[in-house]
């Protein structure tokens, strides 16, 4: 089949690769570079993780982890970090006993830490007193950038085709397939699958999608003592309850520790060239982040944001769009989805060129229709 993939981030990069190596004939469109700053699978790490307050994502997790080892076989290169990973918190927050709950339930091992015993094993980290921590061996980050980088260069070792620069102006579906135009050219596809992040609900208005964007903010806070302790092979990735704050290791790659939340932020259009730094958040952080980690200076190294694309339940969409056969949808979203990119692109593949593959009910259109 010949197959169109609009937008080459996370999800798109893996769709473009899966379905190379399918042997369809496929191209892809972006309308940036590969590796662009103004979306959401740019930047060097993001968390993968078991441990979710939910049984649906630790289950699908499982096909994803998979996916992910795949790929860094074929790649030849380092993709993942298995750091572990806790997420801490009062022992009765809601989200903690959901995250046991999820993992007893797939029957993944796991430990819960008192204050003590994390500040034992995790000298970098103070959990808070009166907090416990589940700790789960699997976690770590993926070198985000490189994954979607590593996807493109393998699709094109197999056969496709992928226009930066580019973007996509109209898809127009017909009898005979789906006809995109570009400022270019026009060509015709059996089947498109549309992964344009943050752009989907501008770029597919007339389906009404009920997604917003929002800016979200990063900071690398300075490192002022111990050092040591803040390596991989000392600190996991982590997950605070329920302020929701998060953030990784340092490996010597980006100077400082990486910290974020899940939800500080503001709505705003991706069109806008810019991604702001938004100071008023960074200093709350800030303060935040020395409560934590003590060694922590309070000096901010680096700053920057990225953009979020929202579903009003936060879980992702990987559907066929409503009345058709040959588009087809995929956001992985919500501030959660790069971890299921790898997963996401290759179902979205099958939607576009099996019939019969059907979307899990989770993650399809019709639960907003």
């Amino acid at each position: 089949m010949k197959v169109a993939v609009i937008g080459v981030g996370g999800s798109g990069s893996a769709a473009l690769r899966f379905l190379a190596q399918a042997g369809h004939e496929v191209v892809g469109y972006e309308q940036f570079a590969i590796g662009h700053d103004r979306g959401s699978s740019h930047g060097h790490s993001r968390i993968i993780r078991r441990t979710y307050p939910d049984p649906f994502h630790t289950r699908m997790m499982a096909r994803a982890y998979e996916l992910w080892d795949d790929l860094e076989r074929e790649a030849q290169e380092e993709l993942f970090v298995k750091c572990g990973g806790i997420t801490f918190g009062p022992e009765y927050d809601e989200k903690i006993i959901a995250t046991r709950a999820s993992l007893e339930e797939a029957k993944l091992d796991y430990e819960l830490l008192t204050r003590e015993e994390a500040s034992q094993r995790y000298p970098a980290i103070d959990i808070g007193i009166g907090n416990v921590a589940v700790f789960q061996k699997d976690s770590g980050f993926l070198r985000a950038a490189n994954c979607v980088q590593a996807q493109a260069r393998l699709a094109t070792q197999n056969g496709a085709l992928i226009h930066e620069h580019t973007a996509v102006r109209s898809i127009e579906e017909g009898a005979q397939g789906v006809t995109i135009s570009t400022d270019a050219n026009t060509q015709r596809f059996d089947t498109v699958v549309v992964t344009a992040g943050p752009w989907l609900g501008k770029f597919l208005a007339p389906l009404k999608l009920p997604l917003r964007t929002a800016l979200r903010q990063v900071i690398y806070a300075a490192i002022g003592s111990n050092e040591r302790h803040f390596a991989p092979d000392r600190m996991p990735v982590w997950i605070e309850e329920p302020s929701e704050y998060y953030g990784f290791p340092s490996d010597g790659v980006i100077s400082g520790m990486k910290f974020a939340s899940h939800d500080a932020g503001r709505d705003f259009d991706p069109d806008h060239a810019g991604r702001p730094v938004m100071d008023e958040w960074t200093s709350r952080a800030m303060e935040h982040a020395v409560k934590r980690f003590p060694d922590l200076t309070g000096e901010i190294v680096s700053a920057q944001s990225c953009l979020y694309t929202i579903t009003p339940d936060e879980r992702f969409i990987v559907d066929r769009a409503p009345g058709s056969q040959r588009i087809v949808l995929c956001s992985a979203c919500s501030g959660h989805g790069f971890k299921f990119t790898v997963l996401s692109g290759w179902l979205a593949g099958k939607l576009a060129t099996v019939k019969q593959q059907a979307p899990p009910s989770e993650w399809s259109i019709s639960r907003f229709l």
